[in-house]
């Protein structure tokens, strides 16, 4: 009798493990990263079409590590990375005239198999360019600014 339990008892343990597997290796793969972790504000001067391509691009990387297991927790990192800057490309989507000097805070992951760089979270604008003139911004993007053409 204590045989078969230990029997059963086994191999619940393992069916457990084997549904938890790509959760354990997608933690074990972002605690692995997390210690490689490199983190900068960086300043840049760009247009809407430069923003525009970069949260293209952040946009493709997420869904491409999204299909991963060893990436996925760092997928949900990028997305929310650029779902931060969303209002600042929506900001510059109604005003393509004009550039923007931009404070983005960027996160660098590397591991053996890959460097992967993103934007980690809102931008912050300092000035703009318009009418051949640098004025300075202060706000924070909100919807209301948006939509009120600030």
């Amino acid at each position: 009798m204590k045989k078969t339990v230990s029997i059963v008892l086994g191999f619940i343990i393992l069916i457990i493990i084997l549904i938890n597997l790509p959760s354990m290796i997608a933690h074990m793969k972002k605690y692995s990263f997390d210690h490689n972790k490199q983190f900068s504000i960086e300043t840049k001067v760009i247009s809407y079409k430069e923003l525009r391509e970069m949260y293209y691009q952040q946009m493709k990387l997420a869904q491409k590590l999204e299909g991963t297991i060893k990436y996925s927790l760092v997928a949900k990192e990028i997305r929310k990375g650029y779902d931060a800057v969303t209002y600042d490309v929506y900001f510059l989507e109604d005003r393509p005239q004009i550039k923007v000097k931009i404070e983005l805070p960027i996160t660098k992951y590397k591991d053996s198999n890959m460097t992967i760089n993103f934007i980690s979270g809102t931008g912050k604008i300092l000035e703009i360019y318009e009418d051949g003139k640098w004025k300075a911004f202060s706000k924070k993007i909100t919807p209301e600014i948006i939509n009120n053409n600030e």
